[in-house]
């Protein structure tokens, strides 16, 4: 009896070193994402003259993984960066992604006319109800010498390896320096708009896109080309003209008809041969000529290019059907 005893206590203190190792060995891998769940601005430095002359760009390190937010929401629907003076908010920012990261807000020399340089704004990262903020440094207003710039990415960057333990730096091509590497590189191109244009040195690999600008369409282009008449030539635009004025049409529109028959003839007379797609090939120059010389209006080309699309997905889909 005793010794059934002994193999049962043996079996449960075995039981219970296991649950202990479990539950320290669980221990050993919360605290470490406890200590993470860090979220506060650590600094940031303010730069001029970045995308023109007497602009700022106020860059940012901070780190967020705030819960409940991180892992559930977007950062950019959940925090903003702010620049602050007093109660009031200069300018605001989405605050582009989670983690230790850098970020950026950037004013334009217009924006930043009525402000003073050096003031101790504070640089706040604030959510519905959570806000962390620094206020900026004399030491932190660093110039236009964009090369400091540079250093500061370079530094955060070797920051962020040791936090992550994540290489984001490796060798320049001449060795002598540093850069970002491609996920390093990208962290900052996020975080830091036009980064990649203004400071392309930094980055072992460019993933910069070349912007848009959207603009309202305007006839100017157009009607800045030459007429019909002048396209074709004088001896065409006459007779064109004076069959036009005895059908009672304009002599642009007798070309385009000329055209158009001469099209028809010869993409019939093909089809009738029973090469449908031979006719269509053949006839197209006409077509592009009729454009090229103005005869034909963008639009009707384009109906025209729509039938032929139909014609061809007969040729080939409905006759193996």
């Amino acid at each position: 009896m005793g010794l059934i005893q002994d193999k049962l206590n043996n079996r449960v203190h075995s039981i219970l070193l296991a649950i202990l190792l479990a539950v320290a060995i669980l221990a050993m891998m919360v605290v470490p994402v406890l200590a993470a769940n860090e979220f506060g601005v650590k600094g940031a430095n303010v730069y001029s003259g970045y995308l023109e002359d007497n602009d700022w760009l106020i860059v940012i390190e901070y780190q967020n993984m705030l819960e409940p937010y991180y892992g559930n929401d977007t950062s950019i629907d959940s925090f903003q960066l702010q620049l602050i003076d007093g109660g009031t908010v200069i300018a605001q920012t989405p605050l582009a992604a989670w983690g230790y990261k850098p970020g950026a807000i950037y004013l334009s020399a217009t924006t930043v006319a009525s402000l003073e340089w050096g003031t101790a704004f504070n640089v706040n990262m604030t959510g519905v109800a959570n806000t962390t903020g620094y206020t900026l440094l004399a030491s932190d207003w660093r110039g236009s010498s964009l090369a400091t710039l540079d250093t500061w990415c370079l530094a955060l960057a070797s920051r962020m390896e040791n936090w992550y333990n994540v290489t984001f730096l490796v060798p320049s091509a001449t060795a002598t320096t540093e850069v970002l590497n491609e996920e390093g590189g990208v962290m900052f191109a996020v975080g830091i708009p036009y980064l990649e244009q203004a400071r392309p040195n930094i980055f072992q690999i460019s993933t910069y896109t070349p912007g848009w600008e959207d603009k309202e369409w305007t006839e100017a282009y157009p009607e800045s080309l030459p007429g019909w008449e002048v396209a074709v030539g004088a001896n065409f635009a006459g007779i064109f003209n004076d069959l036009g004025d005895t059908m009672g049409i304009d002599g642009q529109w007798v070309g385009a008809i000329l055209l158009f028959v001469v099209y028809f003839a010869l993409a019939i007379g093909v089809l009738g041969m029973g090469h449908g797609l031979a006719g269509l090939v053949l006839a197209s120059p006409l077509l592009m000529a009729g454009f090229y010389f103005k005869l034909i209006p963008f639009a009707v080309l384009g109906v025209i290019i729509a039938i032929a699309a139909l014609m061809l997905v007969r040729q080939f889909w409905w006759k193996t059907t």
